[in-house]
């Protein structure tokens, strides 16, 4: 029964990792989350092959989302925890207090969130026009922050293909009252011209404060910095990614459903040499952001350099996900 019961989770992290992979799975801290709860399932339901499961779950839940850096550093932070819990009082024990782990991991996660979306919505005021783009839990707690203060104002949100979470994201602003409108993504340039602030998220802050998020939202930054839009990034410390210098330096995540971009009686009219591109990721230079909203406060994009000394010493002293889960793969 034990080993059916591990095997069953098993199937269920492996559809994770494909959920994750073909963005299923929205937001980046939804996938951060969903990976610590399969992860404390799994010191519960496959404790005699834990130590196997971390060592096969963890990088490949990292590689189906590249640019996610939350689902990196704080599986980095569950990791620390567990081998300092390993080298004090043994293998069984750090197994045991995964959950404690976890849970508290997942708190944080919680309370940043919630931190951000309070100093974010103090930037909203009555009657502004906003854009958002993709789907970003922390922009909608944001919001959601901002209506029950009782402010009133409206929120273009892109369609954000090929995925299309855009509509996600209308959804759940109309649930909450808000004035909503769904636009295409190539309307940008038309609609700015009626927006005075941008929020969006971010699933990576550089070293040099430029951030990785949906493609298309450095297409938007550009069009805001025309129009004398404010740029504002809702994200928190745990998305900074310390291997980058230069935003650039991400692996990018390709769709190879084509069926996202073209329907499916489109495709035969074709010619055969013709190629679908999907990218999901793009980089946004510092210069266009005016502020990343943190749950440390408002920064500019030219402190990150700062802020990451600051913590982490320079260059990062870190350790890397294989260091750690080569110390789990220690008796």
């Amino acid at each position: 029964m034990t080993r059916a019961v591990c095997e069953d989770l098993r199937h269920r992290a492996y559809k994770f990792i494909q959920d994750v992979s073909r963005g299923v799975v929205l937001g980046s801290t939804e996938v951060a989350t969903g990976s610590l709860e399969i992860i404390k399932d799994a010191s519960i339901l496959c404790k005699n092959t834990f130590r196997e499961f971390l060592v096969d779950f963890i990088p490949s839940i990292v590689a189906s989302r590249p640019p996610s850096q939350v689902v990196e550093n704080i599986l980095r932070k569950y990791l620390e925890e567990f081998t300092k819990l390993k080298t004090e009082k043994g293998f069984e024990e750090a197994v045991d207090e995964t959950q404690n782990i976890v849970d508290s991991l997942i708190k944080e996660l919680n309370l940043v969130r919630d931190l951000i979306a309070e100093i974010g919505s103090r930037r909203i005021e009555n009657g502004d026009t906003i854009l958002t783009h993709s789907y970003s839990t922390t922009v909608l707690r944001t919001l959601e922050k901002a209506v029950k203060k009782g402010l009133t104002f409206r929120v273009y949100v892109t369609e954000s293909r090929p995925i299309g979470e855009g509509r996600v994201t209308a959804s759940s602003l109309s649930k909450l009252g808000i004035e909503t409108t769904l636009i295409v993504d190539s309307a940008v340039r038309y609609v700015m011209k009626h927006v005075n602030k941008v929020l969006v998220g971010a699933d990576a802050i550089a070293v040099n404060g430029a951030i990785v998020n949906k493609v298309g939202t450095s297409t938007i930054a550009l069009v805001a910095k025309e129009a004398r839009s404010r740029l504002f990034v809702l994200a928190g410390i745990y998305k900074l990614s310390f291997e980058t210098v230069f935003g650039e330096l991400i692996e990018q995540v390709f769709l190879e459903d084509i069926n996202l971009i073209i329907p499916k009686e489109k495709i035969r009219e074709l010619p055969n040499k013709v190629r679908v591109s999907a990218p999901l990721f793009d980089v946004t230079p510092p210069e266009y952001i005016d502020a990343i909203i943190t749950e440390r406060g408002v920064l500019a994009p030219q402190a990150i350099p700062v802020l990451v000394a600051s913590l982490y010493g320079w260059p990062p002293k870190i350790k890397s996900l294989k260091e750690l889960l080569d110390e789990v793969s220690k008796n």
